[in-house]
């Protein structure tokens, strides 16, 4: 049974036909700008025209808070959507399909965990991205919380001197970490301004860059040590454009080990590389088969 996976972030879309948990076909494209979720979902579909027929129902992660009326952002500088946006809604009024949506992180975290030892128990999935997402499994069970908010670890604030982020907080995770913040400092420093892949490329010889990702790299770190400490992860997955970036990984678990014992954690990649949290949109259909 092939399954509509769409997973949307604050930059780009990417849409998969999904089948046996595999992904037989896949295209993405920039996040368009609308303020209707029935002009966002048919654009959507415009892009999986040739699909339509071949898959029997939907699956969407997304950045934000997911409630049953809709997303809404946490942080709107990563999601300009008007809240809440009843996008589910939408789709299952253009096709007729059944819909089941997540929030995107919490999506790859069902994902992810399937594909651990059977004797993990407690993990996190944090996506280092445009923002910075999480995804919490307590006891085998994925923690979402009264209103869905679990799991949005990028707002802890860990700097009470740091920048301000768009969810109103000073010093989150997401505003010293995320690939958006990594630009934002990149720019202050380098003209003409240049993007984070080049940013990475350049940071082998150059200190500024060097030091903007050991920032980032440090802020998910304490992240990491901060979910062992309440948490008592057995492990921390971790995934997105930025956290499976060349040496970005191996930046975390240096700073990681530089902590106490007690509060350092294994950091592995994802196993859905870039795309967990496709992966975990078709997926979400199978987790009561799972859990």
């Amino acid at each position: 049974m092939a399954t509509l996976a769409i997973d949307i972030g604050g930059t780009k879309i990417a849409i998969g036909l999904v089948e046996n948990d595999a992904i037989v076909e896949r295209r993405q494209f920039p996040t368009p700008i609308v303020q209707q979720a029935e002009h966002f979902a048919g654009t959507i579909l415009e892009h999986a025209t040739d699909w339509i027929g071949q898959f029997s129902r939907i699956g969407i992660s997304t950045t934000g808070l997911v409630t049953e009326q809709g997303i809404s952002a946490i942080n709107p500088d990563t999601l300009a959507f008007p809240a809440p946006f009843p996008l589910a809604q939408a789709l299952e009024k253009l096709t007729k399909l059944p819909v089941a949506m997540l929030n995107d992180a919490q999506a790859a975290a069902w994902y992810e965990y399937t594909q651990l030892d059977n004797n993990t128990k407690n993990m996190a999935f944090i996506t280092v991205s445009t923002g910075v997402g999480g995804g919490i499994i307590i006891n085998g069970q994925l923690h979402s919380g009264a209103t869905g908010l679990a799991g949005h670890v990028g707002h802890f604030s860990i700097d009470p001197n740091g920048p301000h982020c768009g969810c109103g907080q000073i010093g989150c995770v997401e505003a010293i970490a995320s690939g958006t913040a990594i630009k934002r400092f990149s720019d202050a420093q380098f003209t003409p301004n240049i993007s984070n892949i080049e940013l990475f490329s350049l940071a082998q010889s150059n200190p500024i860059a060097n030091e903007i990702i050991e920032q980032s790299a440090k802020a998910i770190a304490t992240l990491c040590c901060n979910l062992k400490a309440t948490l008592d992860l057995d492990i921390v997955v971790l995934g997105g454009g930025v956290g499976l970036a060349n040496t970005y990984l191996e930046r975390v678990q240096q700073h990681i080990v530089a902590r106490p014992k007690a509060f350092q954690v294994t950091v592995v990649p994802a196993k859905g590389d870039y795309d967990a949290c496709l992966l975990g949109a078709a997926f979400q259909f199978n987790k009561e088969e799972i859990w």
